[in-house]
């Protein structure tokens, strides 16, 4: 068995594929009307996978993983469920229409870019040795679970402007720049006869630790995530034990990730010592009906009504709500606008040189406004609201498609410039890593940092190689030359 790692998809059979999915929600009371939007954003987003390379460049898994929790999982739940794909929200058609519009732009901006003659990518210019990889993969998780255990160990808030707060941002990447380059390397030694190792299972073990001790789901599925793209993209095919092994991580994820991140969440974060927060751990295995059940609080009104519980850790990784939420928050309290989301465009300077500088919305602003269940004072929490629902927020339809169809044209046309395709090498698959449980609610920021830091980080793992470098090399004794009589 191999993972799907498509450069291109079909679009006779995805439409065939469509089309069965429309007759069944009519059958099911889907408004008509909403199915064939639905249907539409799709295509457009497939579309705009395909032109820009599919899985194998960073703009085309943009794409598809962006359509995902919007469209694709809310609906194909809605559909396993035997519910309407419009079920309990406000106001679907315009929800559905907004969603239709928003990829029909980003299918436009993908395609005004690939018809661009583009010079070779800068990351085509670079190559790294096995043992090159290897001390970037060990840096990048020291450096990582570093930032992690100061944060987690914090007896305050972290301060906005400190040097920990700067690093935290940086924190994802380094993460899966380790995971992904180990597994890389483990990859080409063994001429891809395996892709796990000692080594390799400790890394992914240390690496879910701290989505644990913040009870966090991203925390703890991207590690995994990040070994399966570069998996995927080697086109390993798994033996029965590893198809075994595969089925039972997948059941450990489905039946303990989501309510461990949901119902042990706030005990564990406010927890104030490292021990507090591992005793948490220890006490919710043993014995978590302790901790309560999140599925107590479903109520007809949820996304997928009483059934809520029966797709688990689908439900949190579906945006379709929030978006309808935030489009009904619009009409009742009017657009944020351009101005609140313009400062992430600073957002790199850190406060240290510049205290004052513009902070721009977050999505827990936006949370609120939207009118999601959170305490008043609540200003940490991150809030998932799809990226439709961000650009109409912007201003309504007019900004929907001017925003949409300047950021994604710049984002795929910056993206291209930089990064090459999956084939040249391992830098080229850690943004697919990365951005692949962010695309579905990127707002403009999302696009802004998923470049610049991963550049940055990109730019700084060369100066370090190239200091370590240097530093072996003077310590190298040379012949000295014979004098001349």
């Amino acid at each position: 068995m191999r993972l799907p790692f498509p450069s291109h998809i079909p679009l006779r059979p995805l439409m065939l594929g469509l089309l069965l999915e429309l007759c069944i929600q009519l059958v099911q009371g889907t408004d008509p009307i909403f199915a064939a939007l639905m249907l539409m954003a799709q295509v457009c987003a497939i579309t705009a996978f395909n032109n820009l390379g599919g899985m194998t460049h960073m703009t085309g898994a943009f794409c598809l993983f962006a359509i995902l929790p919007i469209v694709t999982i809310p609906e194909v739940a809605h559909l396993a469920l035997g519910q309407p794909g419009d079920l309990n929200l406000v106001h679907p058609l315009k929800t559905a229409g907004v969603c239709a519009v928003f990829f029909a732009c980003m299918m436009v901006a993908a395609k005004m870019v690939s018809l661009m003659r583009h010079p070779v990518s800068l990351l085509e210019h670079l190559r790294f040795s096995v043992v090159e990889l290897r001390i970037i993969s060990v840096l990048a998780c020291i450096v990582a679970l570093y930032i992690n255990f100061r944060i987690i160990t914090l007896d305050g808030p972290l301060q906005d402007g400190s040097l920990l707060a700067a690093l935290q941002h940086f924190y994802g990447f380094l993460l899966a720049i380790s995971v992904m380059m180990a597994t890389y390397v483990r990859i080409v030694t063994t001429g891809g006869r395996s892709v796990i190792s000692a080594y390799l299972a400790f890394l992914l073990i240390l690496a879910v630790v701290p989505g644990m001790l913040s009870a966090s789901k991203e925390g703890m599925l991207t590690p995994l995530l990040c070994w399966l793209v570069v998996v995927a993209s080697s086109r390993h095919r798994f033996s029965w034990r590893g198809i075994i092994t595969m089925t039972a991580v997948s059941f450990v994820v489905w039946h303990y990730v989501y309510p461990f991140s949901q119902n042990a969440r706030f005990p564990i974060r406010a927890a104030n010592t490292l021990s507090e927060k591992t005793s948490l751990i220890v006490d919710y295995f043993r014995n978590p009906s302790q901790y309560g059940d999140i599925n107590t609080y479903i109520s007809e009104s949820s996304e997928f009504g009483l059934e809520t519980s029966k797709v688990g850790i689908v439900a949190r990784y579906s945006t379709l709500p929030s978006i309808d939420m935030l489009i009904d928050a619009d009409q009742k309290l009017g657009y944020t606008g351009i101005e609140r989301y313009l400062p992430v465009l600073v957002s790199v300077v850190p406060h240290a040189l510049w205290p004052d500088r513009p902070v721009p919305i977050t999505s827990n602003e936006l949370g609120h406004k939207a009118g999601f269940r959170m305490g008043a004072g609540d200003t940490t929490t991150g809030i998932a609201i799809g990226s439709p629902g961000l650009f109409f927020d912007l201003g309504g339809w007019l900004a929907l498609i001017v925003y949409t169809l300047g950021c994604f044209a710049a984002f795929f046309f910056v993206s291209v410039r930089l990064v090459s395709k999956s084939q040249t090498g391992i830098w080229s698959l850690v943004p697919i890593g990365t951005e692949a449980l962010i695309a579905g609610a990127a707002a403009p920021d999302a696009m802004f940092n998923l470049v610049v830091m991963f550049m940055g980080l990109l730019f700084f793992c060369i100066l370090t190689l190239k200091v370590f470098s240097k530093g072996f090399e003077s310590l190298i004794s040379r012949a000295t030359p014979r004098p001349e009589f």
